[in-house]
């Protein structure tokens, strides 16, 4: 309750003012419920993709995320990972950082605390059996969260990460714009939200996109490295930076 009347207040703000009370809540509440948005590095972004693996695309993304001598953290889905565990396990092989991202893609709010904390428990134990490596990290589907889903995380074990800069790559365009929005949402320690697929929510079913989500990687990571900026995973550098927190939360 606490949670939806305050994302109704920040919707209700205007943007400059919006800006002003996120920096004020971060100042006062992400020490002790912060979520990473964003590393410390100066020099390196992350490029993230939500929602895998996928037959399809996951195998091209790989080796275009090869040529580029880049890496990257895919929060990945238990369900998905249960029909392609090759694929998971193909992602850590490859030099790349693995998270959870659910069981399935429902909000972690709708279910209670206990309920929460072993559905994550049981999910992060799943994904580690797959790939065969430890799993730290949880990005919310729909970057939904609550105190109580927050405080749910952490007790099963996991840090809660969501994004500094969303390529909004589930609306159709043309993939130049894709990559231009991409860019432009992103700065030194960023974390890009990318998806290598887009699953179907429940009650609205997935966008439907045409462009090429490869051509869409080839051109952020050559923009990433014309403007200075290495790409590398999520958990690289926090261990090296260390992290930015925001007090996240909306329904």
């Amino acid at each position: 309750m606490a949670t939806s009347l305050h994302w109704l207040l920040r919707r209700a703000l205007p943007p400059t003012l919006r800006g002003r009370v996120r920096t004020l809540a971060d100042l006062v509440l992400a020490p002790w419920l912060g979520s990473v948005r964003a590393t410390r590095s100066t020099t390196h972004v992350s490029v993230t993709f939500d929602d895998g693996p996928d037959p399809e695309v996951t195998p091209a993304l790989l080796d275009e995320l090869d040529r580029h001598g880049a890496s990257s953290t895919f929060f990945l889905l238990v369900a998905q990972c249960r029909k392609h565990p090759e694929l998971a396990r193909e992602i850590v092989r490859r030099g790349h950082e693995v998270a959870l991202h659910g069981v399935d893609h429902t909000r972690l709010t709708t279910r209670s605390s206990a309920d929460a904390e072993q559905y994550l428990r049981e999910g992060r134990a799943e994904l580690e059996s797959i790939v065969g490596r430890p799993v730290r990290y949880y990005r919310p589907p729909y970057g939904a969260q609550s105190v109580r889903s927050y405080r749910a995380t952490r007790r099963a074990g996991l840090t809660v990460v969501v994004w500094s800069g969303d390529a909004a790559d589930w609306v159709d365009r043309p993939a130049a714009e894709v990559v231009t929005d991409g860019l432009h949402a992103l700065g030194p320690g960023g974390i890009l939200l990318m998806h290598e697929r887009l699953e179907p929510d429940p009650g609205r079913g997935a966008p439907v996109t045409s462009f090429d989500r490869c051509t869409v990687v080839d051109g952020l990571l050559t923009g990433c490295r014309e403007r200075g900026w290495t790409p590398a995973t999520v958990g690289s550098r926090l261990d090296t930076d260390g992290g930015r927190l925001t007090a996240w939360f909306r329904p």
